[in-house]
């Protein structure tokens, strides 16, 4: 009987794709000598190669009734050669292939005498497995199918690899989200299809704001957490044709499918946003994080992905330097204007310990004497061939690329310096202010215990300089952040909370770091003496700060009319272009000299 099988075997190897090396030589052979089947040596070898082939084969009739096995099909199935012989071959069905799917294969077998691909199929022992199977239909001289011949191997390891290297070619492993590859082909058949179809799409640019740190002051497993915890609240804000992605580090991006207009974008760049607002719990941190993100339209900002890639980056960019927790969508002056962030590296690094930064400082006055008793120190930045950089362009730059701490050093060494010259010609208990960065507060290589020394040096009073904080530092109540500002406050500096009222603005916190004062943003003063409600809310704020015992610095005041609602409000403090604009230290001199001449 095996002989026969053999027979079938060597009839039907001619029509077989699947070629096995090491037995197709020995198939030639015997086919050639097919008139010549008797030659019982030939077909011992022919049978001996059959049965202990490495590759599964089955042969089955007309009918589809097994009629031989091989070694190899035992142990891939588990199936001795009695189980199965003169079963049907549903016997290994592994139930995950419908009734289309082997009509298609019948199909095709009828047609073209043969079938290749891959089946899902079941072990005895119930396990299932993958089988790559190519099947031969055997005709007689009529032309009729009287057998089939099936060899199979299980690709099962080989397969589960691929898709192993697949996902890491195509998917970021912190969070399994597509990754840069991947996201940029999908972008490219998307705007394929919105070319084609006269589609809207807006692509999203998402940067994590003050995360670069994280890293180096808690870890990289909580780093790690972060993100990932991230990608789960993206995931919730998007439909699920649309495109999200994590292109590396702390960048995601998300690409809206057919939108049906710019306000779709909006709403969703708003609802990214809200997303993050909500804490994040890990062990004993509570940390906060908000986005800045940009956002392009396609066909409007560019057809290109790359292009319309740049242009949200460019818009990320200008959200995160107008203040972050925000979205900007793309414009054309963004292009214009912007410096290659690439640059600003690259020359920041350069100008390092530079005489390219300088200070200026805008006098703040004491609404009660009219006498200019403080100043905010403000860093400044002239290149040799770029010119003026706005520091609202590197500061955050500096924050990214681990620059803050030397810039916010020296910042604070200059006006260190520079107050206790003004001390002693002008005021003796004058006092600068320098403002100071979240990432200072948690970098531990931002030695803040220096300062205090330093101080002491100068033989200064550490009330000489006050501290200007964001919201940012308090809402990240991290142990390294608390305990600095505890430290600092023990040791008599004073600190300000910068842009009150613009964030997430919280009673616990003034209290808790024990805040010396509060500086109303000046988005509240600009139509403070025209607008009721900013009336109310200044006028609140200084009540609520009194009661506290905090002084109120209010900022942006550029008119009489601001200047004189201040003051029947009681406000302690006043900064702005109507006292007068940040200027050298050789000039803010001259407004010492005449102190107190301004508001009189």
């Amino acid at each position: 009987m095996r002989l026969f099988h053999l027979h079938l075997i060597c009839l039907a190897k001619e029509q077989c794709p699947l070629r096995l090396s090491s037995l197709d030589n020995l198939f030639n052979a015997v086919s050639d000598n097919s008139k010549e089947s008797d030659n019982t040596d030939l077909i011992n070898i022919t049978s001996s190669a059959f049965f202990h082939s490495s590759v599964a084969m089955t042969i089955t009739s007309h009918d589809n009734k097994i009629m031989a096995v091989n070694t190899a099909f035992t142990e891939i199935t588990g199936f001795e050669e009695d189980d199965i012989v003169g079963k049907n071959p549903r016997v290994l069905s592994s139930g995950k292939h419908d009734k289309q799917f082997y009509q298609e294969m019948w199909t095709a077998l009828s047609r073209d005498k043969k079938w290749s691909g891959e089946i899902w199929n079941k072990r005895k022992d119930g396990e299932l497995f993958l089988e790559w199977i190519t099947i031969n239909a055997i005709t007689n001289s009529a032309g009729e199918i009287t057998h089939y011949c099936s060899i199979f191997a299980d690709i099962t390891e080989r397969k589960a690899a691929e898709e192993a290297i697949c996902r890491l070619t195509y998917n970021d492993p912190l969070t399994d989200l597509p990754n840069r590859r991947a996201f940029m082909e999908r972008l490219e058949d998307t705007l394929s299809i919105a070319r084609q179809d006269n589609q809207l799409c807006a692509i999203l640019f998402l940067d994590l704001d003050n995360f670069k740190d994280i890293n180096d002051t808690l870890g990289h497993d909580v780093g790690d957490a972060v993100i990932k915890e991230t990608a789960l609240r993206l995931k919730t804000c998007i439909r699920e044709d649309d495109l999200i992605a994590r292109l590396g580090g702390d960048e995601f991006t998300v690409c809206l499918l057919d939108i049906t207009s710019v306000d779709d974008a909006s709403t969703v760049a708003q609802k990214l946003l809200d997303a993050m607002a909500s804490p994040f719990i890990l062990g004993e941190e509570r940390l906060y994080f908000s986005f800045s993100i940009g956002i392009a339209l396609y066909p409007e900002h560019g057809e290109s992905t790359q292009e319309l890639l740049k242009h949200a980056d460019q818009a990320m960019y200008h959200a995160k330097f107008s203040g972050r927790n925000k979205f900007s969508f793309f414009d054309v002056s963004m292009a214009q204007h912007a410096l290659n962030k690439t640059e600003i590296v690259k020359h920041l690094r350069n100008s390092m310990g530079s005489d390219q930064f300088s200070i200026h400082y805008q006098p703040i006055v004491n609404l009660e004497t009219g006498m200019i008793d403080k100043a905010e120190s403000l860093l400044r930045w002239t290149h040799p061939e770029l010119g003026f950089i706005s520091p609202d362009e590197f500061i955050p730059i500096a924050e990214d690329i681990g620059l803050i701490c030397e810039l916010g050093d020296w910042v604070f060494r200059q006006s260190a310096s520079q107050v206790k010259s003004w001390q002693e010609k002008y005021i003796e208990n004058f006092q600068l202010s320098i403002n100071i960065s979240p990432k200072q507060f948690q970098n531990e290589s931002c030695d803040l215990e220096e300062w205090i020394d330093f101080l002491s040096q100068k033989a200064l009073s550490n009330k000489a300089i006050s501290l200007e904080i964001t919201e940012g530092v308090m809402m990240n109540e991290g142990s390294l952040t608390e305990q600095r500002l505890g430290m600092l406050k023990h040791a008599g500096i004073e600190i300000s909370l910068d842009n009150f009222g613009t964030g997430y603005s919280s009673l616990a916190y003034l209290k808790k770091l024990n805040v010396d004062y509060l500086k109303i943003d000046r988005t509240f003063i600009q139509n403070i003496h025209i607008n009721l409600d900013d009336q109310v809310m200044c006028e609140a704020i200084v009540v609520m700060a009194h009661k506290l015992k905090i002084k109120v610095i209010a900022e942006g005041v550029e008119n009489e009319a601001q200047l004189n609602f201040l003051k029947s409000v009681g406000c302690d403090y006043a900064q702005g272009y109507w006292f007068s604009k940040p200027v050298p230290g050789h000039d803010f001199e001259l407004l010492l000299s005449k102190n107190g001449i301004q508001i009189h």
